[in-house]
């Protein structure tokens, strides 16, 4: 195992119980990514600046699509989201 590995795994002897589901679930997405390459199409809409959104035809949405999730705020001062709870 390389230096960089063991670090990692004798650090996680100290964090606590209640966090390693966090830092598995990290894991999780970091293996993820490595395994599913994004298209730049993807790569755009996931990016939090979404200016470049208009040279997309607009997304239809379908019938109960919008019932579900939290309320968002685009901020046009940052091109931000922000959840509105």
């Amino acid at each position: 195992m390389n230096p960089l590995r063991n670090e990692i795994v004798q650090r996680l002897d100290v964090v606590p119980d209640d966090k390693l589901r966090e830092i598995l679930s990290f894991l999780n997405y970091l293996v993820w990514q490595n395994e599913n390459s994004r298209t730049q199409e993807d790569k755009n809409w996931l990016d939090p600046d979404l200016s470049s959104l208009e040279n997309y035809e607009p997304y239809e949405w379908q019938e109960g699509e919008l019932e579900e999730g939290l309320p968002v705020k685009f901020i046009a001062e940052t091109g931000k989201i922000k959840i509105s709870l």
